[in-house]
């Protein structure tokens, strides 16, 4: 049987500040957009495989407002941990990693919630600052304790060796 690292699955690629953010909404979208396709026209691309664009530095970050981006960097912060756990357990089975992605979705879940942020919005707001560097600077300077967190895990997650 094949064994599946978690911390593979989530962090293949090195990603940017926010990758593990823009990561967080697409597994917890995922179950959204499969029911959702079932409706869909068959040869549409689901929107989170899409490539974002980049747009002029200072664009998007007009859009928000400081205590929406200080509630997207509270998910991510309570995020860390839940990934860390579930990325340090080894997976040999289908079942035992649908039950890690149910408990990360949950988990992902129950934060927005507490953060009164949207799926959407969460999504939004990754997605807008991998394509605005001033909205990414923004989000880096109100939290680089977080920044540091999360490049110190895109860093050990280069380092692990494949399975």
């Amino acid at each position: 049987m094949n064994q599946i690292i978690f911390s593979e699955f989530t962090m293949k690629k090195p990603v940017s500040m926010l990758g593990a953010a823009l990561i967080t909404a697409g597994l917890l979208a995922a179950p959204m957009a499969m029911a959702g396709s079932q409706g869909a026209q068959q040869g549409q691309a689901p929107a989170q495989m899409q490539q974002p664009q980049p747009v002029e530095p200072g664009t998007l970050s007009k859009q928000y407002q400081d205590d929406e981006l200080r509630s997207f960097l509270d998910v991510n912060r309570d995020m860390i941990p839940v990934i860390k756990k579930l990325s340090s357990q080894n997976v040999s089975d289908q079942e035992q990693a649908r039950s890690m992605m149910q408990e990360f979705q949950s988990k992902t879940e129950d934060s927005l919630k507490q953060h009164d942020l949207s799926v959407q919005q969460y999504q939004k707001i990754g997605t807008d600052a991998s394509r605005d560097k001033a909205l990414e600077k923004r989000l880096i300077n109100m939290d680089p304790e977080l920044y540091k967190q999360l490049q110190a895990m895109q860093s050990q997650a280069r380092q692990q060796p494949a399975q």
